[in-house]
C-alpha cells in the first residue's frame, strides 16, 4: 500500500509568504484623459477598422463566436501597421496602470499590451455585455492580467460598469468622461443595457505570464 504524501512536506513560513489584499479590488485613476481628449479619440477610433465583437467559448475549436444577446457593441480596432496617431492613447494608459500596480496596487507581474486597445461603442436600446470575465484558456487570453476601460463620454443613460463581489454588486465611482477603471482580469463584470444615448469607451489589458 501506497502512502500519500502532501508536498511540500515542510509547511511554509506564513510570515515570509508574500500576500496581497487587493486581489478582489478595481482601481481608477479619474480625469487622466480630458473631455477633449476623449472627444478626439472617439472622433478617430470611428475611422478604425470594424471588429466583430465575439465572447469566449470553452471549445477548443473555435476559441470566440458571436452572440448579440449575451454582447452587442460596435467594436473598432487601430492599424497594426500605422500607430503614430493612436498609440499616444495606450502610452498614457499603461503609464497609469504600471505605476499603480507597482507602488500601490496588486505589484502583478506585466510586460504590456500584448493587443490593440479597442474602442467600443454600446448603442441605445441594445448596447450590453453580461456577466463575464476577460481571463481565458486561449493563448492570448490566458496572459490578460488587469483589464481597462477609458470612458470616453458621460451623455448617455444606462451603461453602467459594474463588478460581481459575492452577493452584491460593486460600482466603480466617477464614471465619467476621462476616468480610467482597471481591474484584475479574472474579476467578473459586465456592462448594463444603454437605455439613452451611446457609450463609448477604449477597452484592453495589461498582459505578462499566466497566473500560476
Amino acid at each position: 500500500m501506497t502512502n500519500l504524501k502532501i508536498i511540500p512536506e515542510e509547511k511554509p513560513d506564513i510570515n515570509k509568504v508574500q500576500t496581497c489584499n487587493l486581489l478582489d479590488k478595481s482601481a481608477l485613476s479619474k480625469n487622466l484623459f480630458t473631455k477633449e481628449e476623449c472627444a478626439r479619440i472617439i472622433e478617430i477610433g470611428r475611422s478604425w477598422e470594424v471588429i466583430n465583437a465575439q465572447i469566449q467559448t470553452k471549445s477548443s475549436e473555435e476559441e470566440s463566436e458571436t452572440n448579440d444577446d449575451y454582447r452587442n457593441c460596435k467594436m473598432y480596432g487601430p492599424p497594426i501597421d500605422e500607430t503614430v496617431g493612436w498609440l499616444w492613447i495606450g502610452q498614457k494608459i499603461s503609464a497609469a496602470i504600471y505605476n499603480f500596480n507597482a507602488k500601490e496596487g496588486w505589484k502583478f507581474n506585466i510586460i504590456g499590451m500584448a493587443e490593440r486597445p479597442m474602442l467600443m461603442e454600446y448603442e441605445e436600446g441594445q448596447g450590453k455585455y453580461d456577466w463575464h470575465m476577460d481571463l481565458g484558456p486561449s493563448r492570448l487570453a490566458s496572459t490578460r492580467k488587469l483589464g481597462f476601460s477609458l470612458l470616453l463620454n458621460d451623455d448617455y443613460e444606462g451603461g453602467e460598469f459594474q463588478i460581481k463581489t459575492g452577493q452584491e454588486n460593486y460600482i466603480p465611482a466617477h464614471q465619467e468622461a476621462g476616468t480610467l477603471l482597471f481591474f484584475p482580469s479574472y474579476l467578473v463584470h459586465r456592462v448594463t443595457l444603454v437605455t439613452r444615448g451611446t457609450r463609448s469607451a477604449i477597452v484592453g489589458w495589461i498582459t505578462g505570464n499566466s497566473f500560476s
